[in-house]
């Protein structure tokens, strides 16, 4: 039997994208987050995933001599809140058709502690048709998240955007450019470990806004090689919008039909999302192998950044752009540097720093910009929670 034939990808269609523009600017409440309550699990999972050992995450009695006063979570673990929740596609459209991550941008107006609650809310903010290499007519779809505390105050807020393009176009225009996947000898897996232990979290040493300058660098984070137990780690830690089991499984392809692909060599119908692990369901979308998800890319960027603020600075925003795929195997080394810095209206510092990540093929798969709130030599410490647009509008540059 031809079990291939019986998968029916989803086709970008006149009346699908005028159904998804009459829907920019409704909110839908997402009611099946992955993480809701912050505690010392979900906080410890969340930095388990990511691999980021930093103590205000990881240990009670170091969080508790901050200025927090118990454990903070890491930014990363708001992915969990709304990316990865079971409705987060809802009121997305276009059915059947190909999700790509292309891009963040978060303000981080304050940092989740313990024993917090978060829920978060989603509206489509954007539709434009691009001209696509990879898969022809395509759309850039963005969508706005806003996530609230248990006092309802705004925590965050995040334009995720992704590329939207049929999978048989994908599969006929694809990048099986016959790149070649890595491999390493013991003296390479050694210099990539050295990289590891390499890598500094600032923790209780202040950063200080007055001892940075612009073209400072801010260090540097090694990712990989990427493995599939990466990609177990990352969805065990904050979820997934299409890994499930069971009867929930197989009530959610009822549901969509399309969200699934059946396995040529076993005729079970399975998700989509084993495009980060299963060859075949990658090259099924163009793509020379299992690639890793675009969030993780994400969260790595931001470890980058609490690594180097140190437990009194706080991470105001974070934009990235995901250029390119990032396969198995792989390894990324996040870097960047101060580009600006600034007082504002009430004298707190603030620097700006560009970023980036590029593999093992020099290829670079993230560049990004990103403000970061630091305590001065007068003991001014961020003032939480913040006000980033209004800080903007009204800081006062030093060069």
């Amino acid at each position: 039997m031809d079990h291939t034939a019986r998968t029916r990808y989803g086709r970008i269609t006149e009346e699908g994208v005028a159904e998804v523009r009459a829907r920019i600017g409704r909110q839908y409440p997402i009611r099946e987050p992955f993480l809701r309550y912050i505690n010392a699990d979900s906080i410890r999972h969340v930095a388990h995933g990511i691999g980021d050992p930093n103590p205000l995450w990881t240990d009670p009695e170091h969080a508790a001599s901050t200025r927090y006063g118990r454990l903070v979570a890491p930014p990363a673990l708001l992915y969990g809140v709304a990316w990865s929740a079971w409705d987060m596609r809802r009121g997305e459209g276009l059915p059947g058709v190909h999700g790509l991550h292309a891009g963040d941008a978060w303000t981080y107006f304050r940092p989740l502690l313990a024993g917090d609650e978060v829920r978060a809310v989603s509206q489509l903010v954007a539709l434009d048709e691009r001209d696509g290499r990879f898969a022809g007519r395509s759309y850039m779809q963005v969508r706005r998240f806003d996530y609230f505390d248990q006092d309802d105050a705004l925590v965050a807020r995040c334009d995720m955007s992704a590329v939207r393009a049929e999978r048989d176009a994908g599969r006929e225009r694809g990048e099986k450019s016959g790149v070649a996947l890595a491999r390493y000898s013991p003296e390479d897996i050694e210099r990539i470990e050295a990289l590891y232990d390499a890598e500094e979290i600032r923790g209780s040493i202040p950063r200080l806004w007055d001892d940075v300058a612009v073209g400072d660098s801010i260090g540097s984070v090694v990712k990989g090689p990427l493995t599939v137990t990466d990609m177990i780690s990352w969805t065990a830690a904050v979820g997934s919008p299409h890994v499930r089991s069971g009867q929930f499984w197989l009530a959610y392809r009822r549901r969509s039909p399309r969200i699934a692909v059946i396995d040529p060599e076993t005729g079970i119908p399975d998700t989509i999302e084993r495009v980060h692990w299963d060859p075949f369901m990658a090259s099924e979308i163009g793509m020379s192998a299992p690639y890793d998800y675009g969030s993780q890319r994400g969260a790595w960027s931001s470890h980058l950044l609490t690594n180097w603020c140190g437990d009194d600075g706080h991470l105001t925003s974070l934009a990235v752009q995901y250029r390119g795929l990032v396969y198995l195997g792989d390894t990324l080394v996040f870097s960047g540097s101060v580009t600006d810095r600034w007082r504002d209206h009430a004298g707190g510092g603030h620097v700006e720093c560009e970023i980036q990540a590029s593999t093992q093929r020099g290829d670079v798969v993230l560049k990004g910009t990103a403000s970061v709130a630091l305590r001065t030599a007068e003991g001014v410490l961020p003032v939480l929670p913040l006000e980033p647009e209004a800080l903007q509008s009204e800081r006062r540059r030093v060069s």
